[in-house]
């Protein structure tokens, strides 16, 4: 056995120092990709922050320069970095923000040729305005036209590390390859010998990210292998040595153990509670995927959920968890009407024809009251139908069931979304709550958010809540219900019943 497990376990290492270059090479590949995502984000929230302000004008009524629409489109391009100049133009009357730039950028805009999105409402244009480059961002509809005015010249100057920087060439362009914004260091190359391209694209604009960069420098970045991963590589070869030896079966497949783990009840509810920021009283909880494996261990739900909704096993995952719920706390929810309780559902999982059938019948078995539930949609994901969209929310509604858009202003679908699910609910994402005390911009945004679900008829939820601070400015700001590490981390349905009987007014104490 031991000459054996040596044996195998050289060979091993050997195979392993081979790849080591082509792994790190890869990893570096993929490291390049994901800076150009970020890029591609980067501009998408200047976009998505363009779209809210204007969504916040279009809200007003008819467009005109009235004084009170003058102010607001100053206050929107005094408030933000990213907007330089904002235009409100119908038959009645044309203004701008800043009159002082009127000239220069009537005379650019006249000159654009937009390129619609995927919304034709929205389209987009490079902008060159005197010595400032930019891009512009219409909204039409029956009442005029909405254009705001992006700076975008610093997006790509630091999305790379510092030792890339002065090997490569970035640009960021609409779908027909006019460039927005652009990065190149002094006495860069001409592109010719040994470069490497890459390229990504945003799912939701017409934008793109294109990066030319050193073959040789690629190659070499990250390629030191340090000590402590040769041991660490040398104590893996020994131990799959051993193993190999002992002839020990090849393992499940990360699916087959998904399958087992749905069939042996593995994954199962917990639930964070939501509460009123001014009473600190308990106003429900959001149902959420854990997987605990019998030795005790986990697997992540960023590992799991992506998987089950790959392989169509989704639903299977709801309903299970919706029935473990029912028998867990559904006898807290029929003694208490007002608690309601809220779980995710992708849009692909909403627009499936069989989605209300299934649906019903599950709450029906789990003895679930419809009128104290929340279906969550994400932001993060585009909804491909809208009319289909707005058919099963009309249906939901009409059984009790509420919806909510979840991580909003951080994802796909933006004003569409808020049309297209009338949903009941808006829950602002952490990532703007973290900023909201400290962070101007932060604030202004979700101001912006606050004012459109009015708007729209909405309450607002916030996310992730961590500090007395955050509650408070929160409900300076008009949110009256949250969620968060402040109130409670989420809990199992004993340690939830637990918490609600002993002090559902529980307000907690700033540090």
């Amino acid at each position: 056995m031991a000459a054996a497990s040596l044996g195998l376990a050289a060979l091993v290492a050997g195979c392993l120092w081979l790849i080591a270059h082509s792994f790190i090479a890869q990893a570096n590949r993929q490291q390049l990709n994901d800076m150009l995502q970020a890029a591609v984000v980067r501009l998408e929230r200047q976009i998505d922050l363009a779209v809210i302000s204007m969504g916040e004008l279009g809200a007003q009524g008819p467009y005109g320069c009235s004084p009170a629409v003058s102010k607001a489109i100053e206050d929107i391009a005094f408030r933000s970095v990213s907007i330089r100049e904002i235009r409100v133009s119908s038959p009645r009357a044309t203004c701008w923000a800043d009159n002082a730039h009127e000239a220069t950028f009537s005379v650019a805009l006249e000159a654009a040729n937009p390129l619609p999105a995927v919304n034709p409402a929205y389209e987009f244009a490079p902008i060159e305005a005197g010595e400032w480059k930019g891009l512009m961002v219409r909204w039409t509809n029956d009442d005029g036209a909405l254009t705001a005015f992006l700076a975008t010249s610093g997006l790509l100057f630091d999305i790379l590390p510092a030792e890339l920087r002065e090997h490569a060439r970035m640009e960021m362009s609409l779908n027909d390859q006019r460039v927005v914004s652009s990065y190149q260091p002094e006495g860069f190359p001409e592109m010719q010998g040994d470069f490497a391209e890459f390229g990504t694209a945003s799912e939701r604009y017409p934008i793109r990210v294109r990066l030319m960069i050193d073959e040789a420098v690629v190659d070499s970045w990250n390629s030191r292998i340090s000590s402590d991963l040769i041991a660490i590589a040398g104590l893996f070869s020994l131990s799959l040595g051993y193993l190999g030896a002992r002839g020990l079966t090849r393992p499940q497949t990360p699916l087959a153990q998904l399958d087992d783990a749905l069939g042996r009840g593995h994954i199962h509810p917990v639930y964070q509670p939501l509460f009123c920021l001014a009473t600190g009283e308990m106003t429900g909880f959001e149902m959420l995927a854990r997987w605990t494996k019998p030795d005790g261990s986990s697997v992540s739900p960023a590992v799991f959920i992506p998987l089950a909704e790959a392989s169509k096993r989704i639903d299977k995952l709801t309903f299970a968890l919706l029935d473990k719920a029912g028998a867990e706390i559904g006898e807290m929810l029929r003694h208490n009407a007002k608690l309601k309780l809220s779980f995710n559902v992708t849009p692909d999982q909403l627009l499936d024809p069989l989605f209300i059938e299934h649906f019903v019948a599950k709450i029906s078995q789990a003895n679930l009251n419809p009128s104290q539930l929340v279906i969550e949609i994400t932001e993060r994901q585009p909804i491909s139908d809208i009319q289909a969209a707005l058919r099963v929310s009309r249906e939901l509604s009409e059984l009790g069931v509420r919806l909510a858009l979840d991580d909003a202003g951080t994802g796909h679908n933006g004003l569409s979304s808020l049309h297209a699910l009338q949903a009941h609910y808006l829950k602002i994402d952490k990532y703007f709550v973290d900023g909201v005390v400290l962070d101007r911009k932060s604030s202004a945004l979700v101001e912006a958010l606050i004012s459109l679900a009015k708007q729209f008829g909405m309450e607002v939820v916030a996310e992730g809540i961590e500090t007395e601070e955050q509650r408070i400015k929160l409900l300076d700001l008009g949110i009256r219900e949250g969620q968060g590490y402040l109130f409670a981390k989420p809990l199992s349905a004993s340690d939830l019943i637990a918490r609600a009987e002993q002090n559902p007014s529980l307000m907690p104490q700033a540090a």
